[in-house]
């Protein structure tokens, strides 16, 4: 390990020498104003045309600070785990690391926010470094790979994992660039804020004497909203003869909210990934209702309530046909990343697919919708019940019982939107996610009793919702918001399930643009 930290010590001095000599490179010359009018000319451009997964920033390349900082951040994170926590599973060393490409891969099941949500994390990182490095889309996405490869072979005594090498690749790509260039756009409010959003820059910035590159002046739409509700769920086991509980009642949460709107989903027209994407990330926290999870937690989870949901979809590349006055278009290719953790269920996607969204415009009132269709690449569902030990017979033997016994899956998803707004701020909005999703047999986990597959079958999932907003100034408003979710699951020799969950939320919303 030392000599590992030797290595890594060279190579950043070695980087930081060879930036030293070079011009230091100067920064866009197209000044932002302070008012942005999100029209299909303006996102064309530097944006547009030649840009895509190789589009080059001005400056010199860093490949040896990107792949430095790549190997710098495994080692750190490792010994970290390792010396700090005493994590069992970061005790490598040479009889890991000794003919590793021998290692067996296997699905695991580690704690979910774990694997969907902070794999990807770890993952942008190394994302985010290739950026700072002044690498392209491309280049960064392979570097990302490969520390994700390297972490999953080296870093954990655990047999490396099918869906982490997804979601700390692919995922990674989704959440990096994102946080990219989100972070260009805090450092408009202070360079501190800017870093908070890539805490990488404090490597890429000391080694490579440049900060990160690209325009600012991109958010068309960014609020913050805090509401409160009450959430009810029924559980339908079909053919089920034995005792459980099939309604459980949550009554109060609170939840914040933020969303954002990079560049105008409307009228884009551009080749480069993630020039235009929707960001919503909100989550919640209240009464639980008595009847709790079976794993490590379960006593904490009967009086918890929690509800965390990440929902993202970034244009990969769109075009803005004409289709008519008053009416701006998009249509393109679409990934889609989404994150549900509620107390009653699971959910989650990685997805491309197609999308096209128009807004037609009027005197004094806009009409906007947008339709999504996505094949997921790797997806998850709750397994029966979610975690509800109501019966032997449907226990699954899981890995510590810290993690829900969940299902990786493919299929597809879709997503409708349709949002009315006036010129004075008042909205009506619709929207509706749908997943198909199936569990396919060589992942499926094995029940207490050794079998394995009787699971296996189809998760059919509705979320729908209907909100309205009012204003009560030029920055404020109050409205509601009902969801309903759906799941009927579609099993193999045990019974069938029929869930719905229903959320109702009032809120308060300060829209800052």
């Amino acid at each position: 390990m030392k000599k590992v930290f030797l290595f890594i010590l060279i190579g950043a001095a070695f980087a930081n020498f060879v930036t030293a000599q070079q011009t230091e490179q100067g920064t866009d010359s197209a000044e932002q104003s302070a008012e942005i009018q999100f029209d299909t000319s303006a996102t064309a451009g530097a944006d547009s045309g030649s840009g895509g997964w190789l589009h080059e920033n001005d400056g010199e390349k860093h490949y040896l600070a990107a792949a430095g900082g790549v190997v710098a951040w495994n080692v750190l994170l490792c010994s970290y785990n390792k010396y700090i926590c005493n994590a069992p599973w970061a005790q490598v060393g040479p009889d890991i690391w000794d003919h590793f490409w021998e290692r067996k891969c296997e699905w695991d099941r580690d704690w979910y926010w774990t694997n969907f949500v902070l794999h990807p994390y770890q993952g942008s990182f190394y994302y985010m470094i290739s950026r700072g490095s002044n690498l392209n889309r491309l280049e960064s996405l392979a570097l990302t790979t490969l520390g994700d490869l390297s972490w999953e072979f080296l870093c954990e005594r655990n047999a490396p994992s099918f869906n982490d090498m997804v979601y700390t690749s692919l995922g990674a790509f989704c959440v990096g660039e994102m946080l990219y260039r989100l972070s260009l756009e805090a450092d408009e409010i202070h360079d501190l804020l800017g870093l908070a959003v890539n805490p990488t820059r404090l490597y890429t910035q000391l080694v490579t004497r440049q900060k990160p590159r690209g325009k600012s002046g991109n958010i068309h739409e960014l609020s913050l909203s805090a509401g409160i509700g009450n959430s009810v769920g029924h559980t339908n086991l079909l053919g089920y003869k034995g005792d459980y509980d099939a309604t459980e009642i949550y009554p109060v949460f609170a939840t914040p909210e933020i969303f954002i709107a990079y560049n105008d989903p409307y009228g884009h027209d551009s080749n480069d990934p993630y020039s235009q994407f929707e960001f919503r990330f909100s989550g919640a926290m209240g009464k639980g209702s008595g009847t709790g999870s079976d794993c490590n937690f379960a006593e904490l989870d009967k009086k918890l309530f929690y509800d965390i949901r990440i929902l993202s979809d970034g244009m990969l590349v769109s075009r803005a046909p004409d289709f008519g006055e008053n009416k701006d278009t998009t249509v393109g290719i679409v990934m889609e990343y989404d994150f549900d953790w509620h107390s009653y269920y699971l959910l989650s996607s990685l997805a491309p697919g197609f999308a096209i969204k128009q807004r037609i415009r009027g005197d004094d009132a806009s009409f906007e919708w947008q339709a999504h269709l996505a094949g997921i690449i790797l997806g998850t569902s709750d397994f029966y019940y979610y975690r509800r030990d109501f019966d032997e017979k449907y226990a699954v033997d899981n890995r510590e019982g810290t993690s829900a016994p969940y299902n990786y899956n493919i299929g597809a998803q879709t997503i409708l939107r349709a949002r009315y707004r006036t010129e004075n701020g008042m909205s009506l909005s619709a929207g509706f996610r749908g997943y198909a999703m199936y569990d396919f047999y060589n992942q499926l986990q094995f029940l207490t009793s050794g079998e394995r597959g009787t699971q296996a079958g189809w998760d059919l999932v509705g979320i729908a919702n209907i909100s309205a907003e009012f204003p009560l100034s030029r920055r404020v408003r109050i409205g509601f918001n009902e969801e309903l979710y759906t799941k009927y699951a579609i099993y193999r020799n045990i019974d069938d399930v029929l869930q719905f969950v229903n959320n109702a939320t009032v809120f308060a919303k300060l829209q800052l643009r």
